[in-house]
């Protein structure tokens, strides 16, 4: 007799692959926020650490949003894409609330600016490719 993990299996697999990698990515995020590191160079003309921010928090923002549209697909898009811009920033104010209990670190209001422009621009930048996508009927 043959068991067919069908349906059950499949949805574990697309957890695999749609949420997990935002749950790893916040993991790896929060690591690299709190260790001890030494101080970066800076950019001449914006900070490199907010740079990095930026990136960082604009990456977890596409992932939050992906895993959104498997978490909650009977959400629209717009609502989902604001899932992952207020999930971005979100964390990224409770990683500044974190380092500021780490003796190493220190909290940053403006570094919490930088997650929250970078999960900005990248949901900006998801919104616009749904809109303008060829193959979206527009109407």
């Amino acid at each position: 007799m043959t068991v067919s993990h069908g349906p059950a299996r499949s949805r574990s697999l697309s957890f695999a692959t749609q949420v997990a990698p935002a749950i790893l990515y916040t993991a790896a995020i929060f690591y690299g926020g709190l260790i001890r590191m030494r101080a970066l160079p800076e950019g001449p003309f914006v900070p490199t650490d907010k740079l990095l921010h930026a990136a960082a928090f604009g990456g977890l923002a596409f992932l939050v949003t992906r895993a959104a549209r498997f978490s909650m697909p009977s959400w629209s898009l717009p609502k989902q894409l604001l899932v992952g811009a207020f999930g971005a920033s979100a964390l990224g104010a409770l990683l500044e609330v974190c380092q500021a209990f780490v003796p190493y670190r220190s909290a940053d209001p403006w570094d919490w600016v930088a997650d929250t422009v970078g999960a900005t621009l990248a949901i900006g930048v998801l919104l616009a490719w749904w809109r303008f996508s060829p193959g979206r009927a527009h109407g």
